[in-house]
């Protein structure tokens, strides 16, 4: 009957085919799964490569990145080591900054010039003596300028029988190169500097003296004009236009750009007290602001010489004798 079945001959064909094949199969998946194995590890191995290409390619470009900006502040170096125009420039600045907040310089010295690789530095000794907010915004304004200054030493010291008064010893070195510089595109991008803030307290002034409100210690006393006065308990108050602005003094408040001090009021006057410092030594005078209408007369001691300034404004010279100038 297996003999005469045809699909018993079809099953068995089938059957010894199959078996042929598992047997191949068996024989041959060590060496299937050899391969496999090759093929992926090669495939880790190039992804690993793939990422390690990927990570140099993202730091070159950081680099790149790096590099620009280095060149960009190299070329803004030379600008500011090219920037001005001779030491006559510098000084100007230094003393119309100083002239601004009011200090006195003691002592500048320019020394010799020490040349260097493509550029010079010239080192500058200053003295100056001033308040300490007054030396802290000068130092900001004019140490804060786009050419190359370099402070190498600096030391601060109370001035003797002058309370609250600083003595600053610097040394400043100033750059200068050999050639012009063009100017960079990077300076369109540097931000404006902001204006300097005074500090609060004067750490050097055991009892400062207040200052009069909208910086009246700034404003010559030539540009302020007495117009009226307030009394309350016996204490008067001063009130001042200045840039048609009105303010409030009171005893204390400074005014004038000489270290004048409000030392009396009353309803038709301001007395301030000012010290300037002329022939290496301190002086002191008294300088009056009126009312706006004119008095018809005043009352002077016989040791003092008063000196009309602007119509509103005397100055006292206690000692009666000297020229009193404008604060």
């Amino acid at each position: 009957m297996a003999e005469r079945s045809a699909c018993f001959r079809w099953g068995a064909s089938v059957g010894l085919g199959v078996l042929v094949l598992a047997l191949g199969c068996g024989l041959r998946l060590p060496e299937l799964r050899h391969a496999q194995g090759q093929v992926n590890a090669q495939h880790e191995r190039l992804n690993e490569e793939h990422s390690a290409k990927a990570a140099q390619v993202r730091e070159l470009a950081r680099m790149r990145d790096a590099l620009a900006a280095a060149q960009q502040a190299l070329q803004l170096a030379r600008w500011r080591l090219a920037a001005g125009e001779g030491m006559s420039d510098l000084l100007d600045s230094l003393a119309a900054s100083g002239h601004e907040f009011g200090l006195l310089f003691e002592r500048l010295d320019v020394h010799e010039a020490v040349e260097q690789a493509h550029y010079r530095t010239i080192p500058l000794d200053v003295q100056v003596v001033g308040r300490y907010a007054a030396l802290r915004l000068w130092l900001d304004e004019w140490l804060g300028q786009l050419r190359l200054l370099r402070v190498g030493d600096l030391s601060i010291n109370e001035v003797d029988g002058r309370p609250g008064l600083l003595r600053l010893r610097l040394r400043v070195h100033a750059h200068h190169a050999d050639a012009a510089a063009p100017a960079v595109d990077s300076l369109a991008h540097l931000p404006a500097r902001a204006v300097a803030v005074p500090p609060l307290v004067d750490l050097f002034s055991a009892a400062p003296a207040s200052v009069a409100p909208g910086e009246l210690g700034r404003v010559p006393l030539a540009q302020l004009e007495m117009v009226g006065s307030l009394a309350q308990g016996g204490a008067h108050e001063a009130l001042l236009l200045s840039a048609g602005q009105l303010y409030r003094v009171r005893l204390g408040d400074r005014l004038g750009r000489d270290e004048g001090v409000v030392v009396h009021i009353d309803e038709q006057r301001v007395d301030v007290r000012e010290r300037w410092f002329v022939a290496r030594a301190w002086h002191e005078r008294t300088a009056v602001l009126t009312l706006r209408k004119p008095l018809d007369k005043e009352v002077m001691d016989k040791d003092e010489k008063a000196m009309d300034r602007d119509g509103g404004v005397r100055l006292v010279d206690p000692a009666g004798n000297g020229s009193a100038h404008s604060g």
